[in-house]
């Protein structure tokens, strides 16, 4: 089945409550693998003009203006965007939002010292457009914080297989090189899907190039100590990272 961006956004409209209720602030992976290595790369903040594209509802927007920053969160789903301007209502933060497609952006060129793409650019149509937007609206100079799903291990065929305990053996990767979009139940319990748009790891490097960064630093972030006793169930990250995290510099 072919999908494209509008389909995409349906899902998070429909996602948007899940979410909101047991994901964002609240889901491990971010805060407590992810969350960390993003404020040790920013470092200090305070005063900083940063760009928190496809804001979901906003919990990373209000994280980082707690820590002195102005941003601005854009967000492409209205029913996401809607819980983030809720949470902005009743606790007002330094926190302006609006709702655009990340590869669309209505913003000033150059006026950003950071732009962060928190677990988004899997979910955006056309990834390239949205890079060189980026490029576009950070001053020069300025850093790009790109994270997403590890490309490498989540492929149009990917999951573990089991034995006849259920004990997981393996992770299957397959169809690497078959780029486009596929659908992805990534939690029944609460039934989100989204859509996905599977890239190379060599396709998303080369396009930060191409659209005028450097790539300063390539992390594959490992499980934190405390997932050991507190969520073993976790722990699969130990054995394959779930997620990339691409440190980019405007450099033209």
């Amino acid at each position: 089945m072919t999908y494209n961006q509008t389909d995409g956004t349906k899902h998070w409209d429909k996602n948007a409550e899940s979410w909101h209720r047991f994901y964002g602030e609240n889901d491990p992976n971010r805060r407590d693998l992810l969350d960390p290595i993003i404020l040790e790369v920013l470092g200090n903040i305070k005063g900083k003009r940063v760009l928190d594209a496809g804001c979901g509802d906003g919990y990373m927007c209000r994280k980082l203006a707690r820590l002195g920053a102005t941003v601005t969160g854009v967000e492409i789903s209205q029913k996401m965007l809607e819980y983030a301007i809720e949470e902005q209502k009743g606790n007002p933060l330094s926190i302006s939002y609006q709702q655009a497609d990340c590869a669309s952006l209505f913003l000033p060129t150059s006026s950003f010292d950071i732009v962060l793409t928190n677990n988004v650019i899997q979910d955006v149509e056309d990834y390239k457009a949205a890079f060189k937007e980026f490029n576009r609206v950070l001053k020069h100079g300025g850093t790009y914080l790109h994270i997403e799903n590890h490309p490498c291990f989540t492929t149009p065929v990917w999951g573990w297989v089991k034995d006849e305990k259920g004990n997981k053996l393996y992770k299957k990767v397959d169809r690497y090189f078959e780029r486009g979009p596929f659908a992805i139940l990534w939690d029944p319990r609460h039934g989100i899907e989204s859509i996905n748009w599977h890239r190379t790891l060599g396709d998303i490097m080369n396009s930060l190039i191409d659209s005028g960064f450097a790539i300063r630093r390539v992390i594959e972030p490992e499980p934190p100590e405390l997932w050991k006793t507190e969520l073993p169930n976790f722990m699969d990250g130990a054995r394959i990272p779930n997620f990339i995290v691409l440190v980019c510099q405007r450099d033209k």
